[in-house]
């Protein structure tokens, strides 16, 4: 089973643009940041509407706390030249990587319903192979957004990068079993312990209960 880390976050390990968003607002390492969503008018619009129209313009949520963060490239955010390992079926070396792009897989299916296998499958492979490659939809841009948080918080470099999209897109193959099945995000839910939707619903340790955020 994948577990949250007690500390999720290193400042020093944050990209300059996006260190100087928390000079004046102190960031508890303890809890998980998040991508939020934007969303038409939340309270009078069900069901939801999304409002990502600019992927580069993220606004970022520990629960507690929100930031706002511009950034208009993946690949602007690539930092050295390591290599990754084999990311066999169980890659540590990039548990709290995955993790983090899982909770975001979580987020957008409980607002939005579950995503299916195939869907998530096109996903990372678009960003794999096209990191700021054209928009394929909301889902799209949402996880464009959380692979920028990814980048922007952790010193990874294009190869390590396109390991980790490769390693999530197998895991959609492996799951998949049809146009419709939903099998990597039942999954999802059962390891990282949070079902969809309920206001009951368990949550990761230190991720915020909501990520949605009001448009006019």
């Amino acid at each position: 089973m994948q577990k949250a880390p007690e500390t999720f976050f290193n400042l020093e390990e944050f990209v300059p643009s996006l260190r100087r968003e928390f000079e004046h607002a102190s960031l508890d390492p303890k809890r998980i940041l998040l991508v939020a969503f934007p969303v038409e008018k939340p309270e009078a619009n069900r069901p939801l509407v999304p409002a990502l129209h600019d992927r580069g313009l993220i606004s970022l949520s520990d629960g507690k706390e929100d930031w706002s963060w511009e950034t208009n490239s993946l690949r602007a955010l690539f930092r050295g030249d390591k290599l990754p390992p084999e990311l066999g079926d169980y890659p540590e070396a990039y548990n709290e990587c995955l993790i983090l792009l899982d909770l975001h897989v979580l987020e957008i299916s409980k607002f939005f319903g579950d995503r299916r296998d195939a869907e998530m499958r096109e996903i990372y492979s678009a960003l794999r192979r096209r990191p700021d490659g054209r928009s394929l939809g909301f889902v799209h841009d949402y996880m464009w957004q959380a692979a920028a948080l990814v980048l922007g918080t952790r010193p990874l470099s294009q190869a390590e990068f396109e390991a980790i999209m490769a390693r999530l897109e197998r895991s959609c193959r492996t799951f998949e079993q049809g146009p419709t099945s939903r099998n990597y995000i039942a999954v999802l839910k059962a390891t990282l312990g949070r079902s969809n939707g309920s206001k009951g619903d368990s949550q990761a340790a230190g991720s915020p209960s909501e990520s949605l955020r009001g448009t006019r």
